[in-house]
């Protein structure tokens, strides 16, 4: 059992340091930002058809 505690700690022990070292927030941030991906604000690059043209 104490050998599971030993290990437990070293865990805790890295955790805080990669929360200090701010690398929880880039993986985080990183990781929101491929599953949500900011919509583009530039209106050029959006595929709409005007009222005068017809799809092919």
């Amino acid at each position: 059992m104490a050998h599971y505690k030993a290990a437990d700690s070293k865990r805790e022990q890295f955790r805080r340091y990669l929360e200090k070292s701010g690398v929880l927030d880039t993986l985080t941030k990183a990781s929101l930002r491929s599953c949500y991906p900011r919509k583009s604000r530039n209106r050029a690059t959006s595929s709409r058809i005007g009222r005068n043209e017809r799809k092919i």
